[in-house]
């Protein structure tokens, strides 16, 4: 796969920018997208998409939420959560019910099915996870996922000032 570079003429463009800074974020968006595309192939023949496969294991992990709740802990635009949940619910693999607490919204909550199918997809994405990723020892991969850690504290700061 190609790295993405910028042009020699980089800085004529956008004088104010930041070369490295441009490649980061373009090359971060590229592995993010080449990684939800193998994780979505890999989960392909267990009929579940990976946005689905988050979608079960927030809440496996978390317990029963409401939609909105899910959508705030995707990776995934809350509107997409609706036609996820469709989805999932069809399979057997989630259940919506009534919030006992306030009729008027919902819990969503992962069934027997879901719970089955989600050690499945777990054990297949973390072993690949864990290949992928073989060329970074753990002193890497610490490192790594504190920058990431940085760079999201600091998207956060933004988007909060921006809204």
């Amino acid at each position: 796969m190609p790295k993405i570079r910028m042009p020699d003429d980089f800085y004529d463009q956008t004088p104010d920018a930041n070369l490295l800074a441009t490649e980061a974020v373009m090359n971060t968006i590229r592995t993010a997208d080449v990684l939800f595309d193998l994780i979505g192939r890999l989960l392909r023949p267990l009929n579940v998409s990976a946005a689905g496969g988050l979608v079960l294991g927030i809440l496996r992990d978390h317990g029963p939420l409401s939609p909105s709740e899910l959508g705030d802990r995707l990776i995934v635009t809350r509107a997409t959560v609706t036609g996820l949940l469709d989805s999932l619910e069809q399979r057997g693999f989630v259940r919506r019910s009534a919030n006992p607490a306030d009729r008027r919204s919902l819990f969503v909550q992962i069934t027997p099915a879901g719970l089955t199918v989600l050690q499945e997809l777990r054990t297949i994405v973390h072993r690949n996870e864990k290949a992928w990723l073989s060329g970074l020892s753990d002193l890497e991969l610490r490192a790594y996922v504190a920058q990431l850690h940085r760079i999201q504290d600091s998207l956060a700061a933004v988007s909060d000032s921006v809204d």
